[in-house]
């Protein structure tokens, strides 16, 4: 009856895909405690549900079942609780020896591992799987080196390299020493090597800042090619004509060289000249426009429709005898008056005042000296 029993139950499984598939109980991954990760393979080769999960060559869970999620082959392991990777571990299918069963190996990654453990329900990605190689790979290239490979000419390869060294070992000896003495002075200048890597990394960090005026400028640029080559019968025609012109320059030049010569000779002698009277001439020429006034003068003289100017005039009588009178018969007469009222002229001065207005200057009186 239990026989009986135990082959309905058995024909009545519809996933029963035979007894490697039965969990094994008591197993490393089973016990309290023990958390479920998934992990993505790009090939699950000959692995198989119960095959065991390994950190460090050491057996700490197992492969509880293989699915396809998202066309994916997908595992799904059961670990220990003492287990502890990051979040970003490591998956490879490996063989356990060269017969031998399949297994996982999971480990954490070389750089930059994550600080968030991996946890139950987390899963390993696609791009942390991989797989060693199989024993049918590695005979699969051990034979293809051996029967189809490069081994049968591997004494053709020694018969001339042989071919090569023998006879010349003073020319390898001074290439060796023409490398040494390359590679050290290569290493002496390394700085200026960095120096220059450094500079290039600029100069292109300065072109990729500009990178839209730098296409800018590759578009407009082939119109202006064309447009070159369409003139080039007019640069052609324009190249001729300025040798035309040379020679023209010549052949106008040529006898009247010595002359030529002679005048800017002697042309120098007055630029020397001109030269040395170069403070003078700026100054006159300050003058040459506005004469008898210095242009500098120009706007504090002229002040709209008067001129600003400061004069002395000396209207005394015995002035206007010495400047009008002198040689006349009447010379001495205005004199002789100015005197006769008691005003002598040798002790008088005018009293001449400046104003901006003329308008407004006063006709100020005579005042004798030291008043």
């Amino acid at each position: 009856m239990a026989v009986l029993t135990l082959a309905l139950w058995l024909s009545s499984c519809a996933q029963w895909r035979g007894i490697a598939n039965v969990a094994i109980p008591g197993g490393p991954g089973t016990g309290p405690g023990s958390y479920t990760v998934y992990v993505q393979m790009p090939d699950t080769l000959g692995l198989t549900p119960n095959s065991k999960v390994m950190v460090a060559d050491v057996n700490v869970g197992q492969v509880r079942e293989i699915r396809v999620r998202n066309w994916i082959a997908t595992l799904t392991v059961d670990l220990q609780q003492s287990v502890r990777l990051p979040r970003n571990a490591t998956a490879k299918i490996g063989q356990t020896s060269l017969l031998g069963t399949q297994h996982v190996e999971l480990a954490a990654p070389p750089v930059n591992p994550s600080p968030q453990p991996l946890a139950n329900g987390d899963t390993i990605d696609l791009k942390n799987s991989s797989a060693f190689p199989t024993t049918e790979q590695t005979l699969a290239s051990i034979a293809l080196l051996l029967r189809g490979g490069g081994v049968a000419n591997l004494e053709v390869i020694q018969n001339e390299v042989y071919d090569i060294v023998n006879g010349r070992a003073d020319q390898i000896r001074g290439l060796l020493g023409k490398l040494d003495t390359f590679t050290t002075k290569l290493d002496e200048q390394i700085d200026d090597i960095t120096h220059a890597i450094d500079s290039a990394d600029r100069l292109l960090a300065m072109a990729a800042a500009h990178n839209d005026t730098l296409t800018r400028a590759l578009t407009e640029l082939p119109p202006l090619v064309k447009y070159l080559s369409d003139s080039r019968g007019r640069v052609t025609d324009a190249v001729e004509s300025l040798g035309r012109f040379s020679d023209v320059t010549q052949r106008t030049l040529g006898p009247a060289r010595t002359s030529l010569h002679r005048d800017l000779v002697s042309l120098q002698r007055p630029l020397g000249q001109l030269v040395l009277a170069s403070p003078y001439l700026v100054q006159a020429l300050k003058v040459a426009l506005t004469a008898p006034f210095d242009i500098d003068a120009i706007p504090k003289t002229f002040r709209g429709d008067y001129i600003n100017i400061s004069l002395d005039v000396d209207a005394t009588l015995s002035a206007l005898d010495n400047g009008l009178l002198t040689g006349t018969g009447v010379s001495g007469m205005l004199r002789a008056l100015e005197q006769s009222w008691g005003r002598d002229p040798a002790t008088m001065i005018p009293d001449v005042r400046f104003t901006p207005n003329p308008n407004n200057a006063p006709g100020g009186p005579l005042v004798e000296r030291g008043q």
